[in-house]
């Protein structure tokens, strides 16, 4: 693209998430809100109006207005309305989970690759400062523990907590571990919903590295925390309060220090790596292979809880069978 020229955007869905983003598109200097989009123009029409937007119902309305979008519509409807996107070659910036499932995933990969466009995935914790401050430090991980618990919100009911909550967890194991998942034990219960509101899994990776995750949507205090255990020391993140713990035993004696780490915008990063990797053509830090990669994981963890047994992956062309 042209240095200085504004990226023309349009956001899909405009529910919690969704409002977010065309809040930063309406005040990044690199980019033009062209349109917001939603089926209920009590979400859309104000929207529009705050950030001098025009207001659409049909995500296909932007095709031939806009260079790159946000989807973030509910799961169920990402392959959907990402693929119809990617098709007419426009850019595309999914919230997560990239799809419902690993095979919905791998085809919007596959499309957005012979589109030529880019697609990047909302998983965040990524842009956590507490979280990259862990991952510059890590160095032969043996343990990661992540623990993501929420209270009842009553949003993202849609899909299984595993796909809610803990895919974030799954996509920051995948990269401290730097390896793949070879099995996963998960369980799960129904709290609230018709589906897993609480879920626990060990993952082993390939490497000999080993993952435990819990996930809930309905517990009593809220948590967010990735800690990584490596020979002589232990390195715990808080992704709430935005520290980084690091505690080291040699020869029976122990050394700690916290550091906190300056607030961030995660969100606004997101978008600014998203409109960077448009107007550079380069991949951004979480594609669409990112997302695939957590979904197969999430796939076998859910097909763990469904058998109540150890899941292997049965891959047929990279994608669980």
């Amino acid at each position: 693209m042209p240095a200085g020229s504004e990226v023309k955007v349009g956001v899909v869905g405009l529910g919690y998430f969704g409002s977010h983003h065309a809040r930063h598109y309406a005040a990044h200097p690199e980019a033009r809100l062209v349109a917001v989009v939603d089926s209920d123009p009590e979400r859309s029409g104000p929207a529009a109006r705050r950030f001098g937007a025009a207001a659409l119902d049909d995500h296909r309305a932007l095709i031939g207005q806009v260079e790159a979008a946000s989807v973030a519509v509910p799961t169920s409807l990402h392959h959907r309305v990402a693929g119809d996107l990617i098709d007419a070659g426009i850019h595309v910036f999914v919230e997560k989970p990239i799809a419902i499932d690993a095979r919905e995933a791998a085809d919007l990969v596959e499309r957005a690759r012979g589109a030529g466009v880019i697609l990047q995935v909302g998983h965040i914790e990524r842009y956590a400062p507490a979280f990259r401050a862990l991952l510059d430090r890590v160095e032969a991980p043996r343990l990661i523990e992540c623990v993501r618990h929420t209270t009842w919100t009553g949003r993202a009911t849609d899909v299984d907590v595993v796909l809610d909550l803990m895919i974030h967890d799954i996509d920051l194991a995948l990269t401290v571990a730097g390896s793949t998942v070879v099995s996963a034990e998960a369980s799960g219960a129904r709290i609230a919903t018709d589906s897993n509101d609480v879920a626990e899994a060990r993952l082993v990776f390939a490497n000999g590295v080993v993952a435990t995750l819990a996930a809930s949507r309905v517990a009593a205090v809220a948590e967010r925390s990735v800690s990584v255990s490596e020979i002589g020391r232990n390195l715990a993140a808080d992704l709430s309060g935005q520290t980084l713990s690091i505690v080291t035993g040699v020869d029976g004696t122990a050394s700690s220090e916290t550091m906190t780490l300056a607030a961030a915008d995660n969100l606004g990063s997101e978008i600014s790596a998203f409109l960077e990797s448009v107007r550079n053509g380069a991949p951004p830090p979480v594609d669409g292979m990112a997302g695939l990669d957590a979904m197969k994981v999430a796939d076998m963890i859910l097909a763990a809880i469904s058998r109540g047994q150890i899941s292997s992956p049965d891959l047929t062309n990279g994608v669980p069978a």
